[in-house]
This record gives structure tokens, C-alpha cells and sequence, in this order.
């Protein structure tokens, strides 16, 4: 072999070798349009301006985060649910509908609903634990409220489309202000009610 030759094969390991020293990529986060089922994604699960995203299932490593006029549905039939090790935060979506799931931290949805015509449903939270609290703040559409375990406290402010808090058991207090109009509910088990919710239910120690 000549001395090019073997000049050649010497590059050719050497690159070689720096291609398999190369690093795996980090996972970052991931953008969901359409249906995502039992899988796991490892990041924060953004669902982006004017999307769509159904998860039945998914587990995520992260947070959700909904932008302007998105639709997350996470109420599988059968009650497949998902779980988060984060929460959700929403600025501004079209509908947010979560049920029989588990979250890692604090649910937070503000502006939500139809900006053109009928303003629908800005948030169907239901049959979910939260590690955390829950902000419903200024959504034009409804804000329905049902059958979940709050261990934070939950805060209903400025909602123009209707709240409906009922059967909630929160760990810490239950506020609403500033409704149009008043909110409806009751059977709630929480520390302390205060503002519009102050006879939704039972106070406990």
C-alpha cells in the first residue's frame, strides 16, 4: 500500500471515530398537531397557534404548554387519561378539556375560549389530580370544574362565560372573584371559601 493509500484509510478511521464520539442530541420539546397515544415524551409538550392536539394515554416527561387558539383534548374514551410530571399553562386557547388524568403541578388557563362567534368551552377539567393549584382567569368561554383532587388551592377570576366549581376536594382555599356572571357549584371539601364560592361546600381544618 502507498503512502496516499494509506493516508486515506488513516482519515477515514479517524473521522470514523469522531462520529461515534459524538453525543446523543438532548431531548427537547416536542409539538403535537393531531393524535398522540400511549407513548412517552420526554420534554415539554407544546401544542402550537392554531393547533390541534388529542392525547389518550401519553405520559409526559415536562410540561404542557397550549398557545393561542389551541385545542388540547386529553379525555380519552374509556377514560384513558394522561399524566404529566409538569402541569398545563394556556394563553389564550381555543378549549382546554382534561379528565381522568394525573398532573405534576399547577393548571393555569387564561383568556380561553372562541375569539369569533359562540365562545364554547375555554376549560372541561374533570376526575384529575393536580399536584398543585388551578387559575381560571378572564376566559370568555365556560369554565366547568368537577370531581378533582387539588392539592394547592383553586382561583376563579374575571370569567365572562360561566364557572362551574362542584365536587372538588381542594387541599387549600377556594376564591372566586369577579365573575360575570356568578359562578354556580357545591360539594366541595376545601379549607376555606372565600369571594363568590363561599358556600360551595364544606370547610375542613
Amino acid at each position: 500500500m502507498n503512502k496516499l493509500s494509506r493516508w486515506g484509510v488513516l482519515m477515514i478511521m479517524v473521522g470514523l471515530s469522531l462520529l461515534v464520539a459524538v453525543p446523543a442530541a438532548h431531548a427537547g420539546d416536542f409539538e403535537c398537531r393531531g393524535t398522540i397515544g400511549q407513548v412517552t415524551i420526554a420534554g415539554n409538550l407544546i401544542v402550537p397557534d392554531d393547533a390541534t392536539c388529542t392525547l389518550n394515554g401519553t405520559y409526559i416527561q415536562g410540561a404542557i404548554v397550549v398557545k393561542s387558539r389551541s385545542t388540547l383534548h386529553a379525555d380519552g374514551p374509556w377514560g384513558a387519561g394522561i399524566e404529566a410530571t409538569g402541569g398545563i399553562q394556556a394563553q389564550s386557547p381555543r378549549e382546554i378539556v382534561v379528565a381522568g388524568s394525573r398532573l405534576g403541578n399547577s393548571v393555569s388557563v387564561t383568556s380561553g375560549g372562541a375569539i369569533i362567534g359562540d365562545p364554547g368551552v375555554a376549560v372541561d377539567l374533570r376526575d384529575t389530580y393536580i399536584n398543585g393549584d388551578v387559575q381560571v382567569q378572564s376566559n370568555i368561554g365556560s369554565v366547568s370544574l368537577q370531581h378533582n383532587e387539588i392539592v394547592g388551592s383553586v382561583q376563579a377570576s374575571k370569567n365572562t362565560g360561566g364557572v362551574d366549581i362542584s365536587n372538588n376536594t381542594i387541599g387549600n382555599g377556594l376564591q372566586c372573584q369577579d365573575n360575570n356572571p356568578a359562578p354556580t357549584g357545591g360539594g366541595n371539601i376545601a379549607k376555606q371559601m372565600q369571594g363568590q364560592c363561599m358556600y360551595f361546600g364544606t370547610i375542613v381544618p
